[in-house]
């Protein structure tokens, strides 16, 4: 059994595979306030319902954009199960070819989402990751990273807002069904939801101008859930994407 981590800025993502199958899906959040033996206690409930048990587990990768947590919960891993994690870094083998002026600032978890895309539906694809940030991914028609967008995500958009304008309240990000809405806080959410999803369409179609022919289109992230199905006519959506690349990079790396 391999157990994936994703590390972002507001959840962690943890999956177990057996046989490359994920059976077991949760999400905790993320604090990088918490020390060792609170990581500790944290993962000791996921990794009870996962019930990977010591015998069994066979592997541990993780990937991660707090680098501030990283010891900590290397050494929370090391405690619960006795397995010395794989944190994604220079020198991991991915499979992935990349072309962008400096590979070493790309994230860890967009590794991980590029190594599944490319594996999951081919290429030419562009990804769009949807989280505290949302980024669109490109893999060009040889099967290579070559460019990256990076803008603030819905829910950094939505606080923002609310932040700074002292009349306008807090929102749900759950779309109206229609844009004509007729009060504050429908206009808002109908504004940041269909906002979003029309910039990542737009996006999109900017890119496969400039390459001169056309993409698969992949939806993830924790945001994608609020867009998705506004976007179904144009875009696959996977929720598991960044879990399963991570668990093809450990495979690869175990060979």
């Amino acid at each position: 059994m391999n157990i994936c981590i994703d590390v972002g800025n507001s959840t962690i993502g943890i999956g177990a595979f057996k046989d490359n199958k994920l059976i077991e899906r949760m999400v905790v959040t993320t604090d990088p306030r918490f020390t060792e033996d609170e990581f500790y206690q944290l993962f000791k409930k996921p990794f009870a319902v996962i019930d990977s048990g010591k015998e069994n587990l066979d592997n541990i990768i993780f990937s991660s954009v707090v680098p501030q947590v990283n010891v900590s919960l290397l050494g929370a891993l090391k405690k619960l199960t006795k397995v010395e994690p794989l944190l994604i870094g220079p020198g991991t083998k991915t499979g992935l070819s990349i072309r962008v002026d400096n590979p070493l600032e790309i994230g860890n978890d967009l590794i991980a989402d590029l190594v599944a895309a490319k594996e999951k539906y081919g290429y030419p694809c562009l990804i769009a990751d949807l989280g505290t940030a949302s980024k669109i991914l490109l893999l060009d028609k040889t099967g290579t990273f070559v460019s990256c967008l990076i803008m603030p995500g819905l829910t950094l958009s939505a606080e923002s807002l609310s932040s700074k304008a002292a009349l306008l309240p807090e929102v749900s990000l759950i779309a109206p069904k229609s844009i004509m809405v007729k009060n504050t806080l429908g206009a808002m959410n109908a504004g940041i939801v269909y906002g979003h999803a029309d910039m990542i369409t737009g996006l999109i179609k900017r890119y496969e101008s400039e390459l001169g022919y056309p993409c698969k289109h992949i939806l993830t992230g924790g945001g994608a859930v609020y867009v998705k199905d506004i976007m179904k006519d144009d875009f696959i959506y996977d929720q598991n994407l960044n879990l399963d690349g991570l668990n093809i990079i450990i495979n690869k790396n175990n060979k």
